[in-house]
């Protein structure tokens, strides 16, 4: 009789629990839209962004770091990349084709930009192993980077970034989205 009354007591709990769980909001409301975006707008034009893009890079504050995604008017090696962002203080994210980004930690004592987004590459290339013939990305499209408007307007002027475009300063990693740039 004890057993049972347990047994019926545990069933009940272990339902209630579960009404419980399913009436809570972080498991039945949607995610709210995170707000800022990175890159071109749907149907938007490459002109277009182009423009945005620059008047984006010109309201950046001169002395506060602010997130930008730069686009590279063509693939860059990791070793061209790396040359061309040794200046900049933060590199967050990596852009391969049109695929989503890829996070990428700051380089360690005694390796550069270029050993990051080499790493990342053969990252890439191992887990394409025994896919098939999907082609394995050997250049980098574009990056998302952090520094001061001041830098990033200097580094827009390099004949490799094809648009940069800043986010506002009060945007925070990991709250933003970025869609990848189609350079014509």
């Amino acid at each position: 009789m004890i057993r049972r009354s347990l047994a019926i007591l545990a069933v009940v709990a272990l339902l209630g629990a579960l009404v419980l769980a399913f009436l809570d909001d972080a498991t039945h409301k949607p995610v709210p839209p995170q707000g800022d975006m990175l890159g071109t707008d749907s149907g938007e034009s490459f002109a277009a962004y182009s423009e945005r893009a620059r008047t984006s890079l010109l309201d950046a504050p001169a002395d506060q770091p602010v997130y930008a995604l730069v686009t590279f008017t063509a693939p860059l090696t990791p070793a061209e990349a790396g040359d061309l962002l040794d200046d900049v203080a933060r590199v967050n994210a990596m852009i391969v084709q049109l695929a989503a980004p890829f996070s990428l930690p700051e380089p360690v004592s005694g390796e550069g930009r270029e050993d990051v987004f080499q790493r990342e590459l053969d990252r890439i290339a191992a887990s394409l192993q025994g896919v098939g013939t999907v082609p394995v990305p050997e250049h980098l499209d574009a990056v998302v980077v952090r520094d001061n408007g001041d830098t990033l307007r200097q580094l827009a002027e390099a004949p490799q970034v094809a648009a940069l475009e800043t986010l506002p300063a009060d945007a925070a990693w990991g709250r933003f989205g970025v869609r990848p740039v189609e350079v014509p």
